[in-house]
């Protein structure tokens, strides 16, 4: 054997033993990257407001930017089956709300994903629906709209994001409680029918509390009533459901963060923690409840208690409306 040929095998031997000291590398810690957050939703409405709020703190906490990506369309399911396609490593994120996760999966056979397989990360916010009227109706409360109903058959007429989704359901069982009926015009999403009632298409919706109050206000909306088991700080005049006596309608938004199925445990409960230190920060307590949103943190678990009763409840209501997964 020549000599360069020994001295290149001792080189390469002698380079194999020195990989083979070195420690192993540690795994880089979590974040070490920007964060995406899918929302299934248009900018500025409620789902919108809430996430950036949130978002946008945990981003400073992690210290790595959080990226809002607004991924609207099928009611929001399109941002979910997305974040079920990404890798389980944390980095996306998607913010869901009772549509999604409650009431979609009874509706579709197929809608892209598994609810029980999604991993939870925790409840951020609760906030209840509020259902307003055109002021030209000249209707104050729920037993005025149901008596005009009642008294002008084939001239009400009520809006909703979409087909079978909360809004429209919560509108389907009250006319179901109350014995009245009205036409149901959807919509692509709340813009849309905001403009609707307001441009007088149509007569009444229920809808997310944030993105009305400002209306309510300035008096282009006239509050009928809130969904909540109490009355809105914000809009304290405003009786509930159940106070004017439905009480079999009192319900609640909830949003709050899903990660990929088998995302590591460890993951999750940093940004869980992370969200939870995010919703204790006055700033953001104080923004939230401008919007209407009431900070409310809880565990994974407890988010995902929150999404089986609600599911239950609303899968309830789809089955005994005769809907079936299409």
């Amino acid at each position: 054997m020549t000599e360069c040929r020994i001295r290149r095998r001792t080189l390469l031997a002698a380079g194999a033993a020195a990989i083979a000291a070195q420690p192993l590398r540690a795994e880089e810690p979590f974040p070490s990257r920007p964060i995406k957050i899918l929302v299934g939703a248009g900018a500025g409405g409620t789902t919108d407001i809430t996430a950036r709020l949130v978002g946008d703190k945990m981003g400073k906490l992690l210290g790595q930017p959080v990226v809002i990506d607004n991924k609207p369309g099928a009611s929001g399911t399109l941002s979910v089956a997305q974040t079920v396609r990404a890798p389980a490593d944390g980095y996306t994120l998607v913010w869901v709300g009772n549509s999604v996760m409650a009431i979609s999966p009874y509706l579709y056979k197929n809608p892209g994903y598994d609810v029980k397989t999604l991993i939870p990360v925790g409840q951020a916010t609760t906030s209840g629906f509020i259902l307003v009227a055109s002021p030209t109706l000249g209707v104050n409360n729920v037993k005025e709209l149901v008596a005009y109903g009642k008294t002008h058959p084939g001239q009400l007429s009520f809006g909703s994001n979409g087909v079978n989704g909360s809004l429209h359901l919560l509108a389907e069982l009250l006319k179901s409680e109350a014995g009245f009926e009205a036409l149901h015009v959807p919509y692509k999403g709340g813009a849309e029918s905001a403009s609707a009632i307001l441009g007088g298409n149509i007569q009444f919706l229920f809808d997310a509390l944030s993105s009305n109050i400002p209306l309510v206000r300035s008096g282009k909306l006239k509050a009928l009533a809130v969904t909540g088991p109490q009355r809105e700080k914000e809009l304290p005049e405003v009786p509930t459901m159940a106070e004017q006596g439905y009480p079999g309608m009192t319900t609640e938004v909830f949003f709050g963060l899903v990660a990929p199925p088998g995302t590591p445990h460890p993951v999750v409960m940093k940004l869980n923690e992370t969200m939870g230190k995010a919703l204790e920060d006055p700033a953001v307590r104080e923004a939230l409840q401008r919007s209407g949103n009431e900070p409310k943190f809880s565990t994974p678990q407890q988010f995902r208690t929150l999404v089986d009763k609600e599911g239950t409840r609303f899968g309830a209501l789809l089955q005994a409306k005769g809907i079936q997964p299409e």
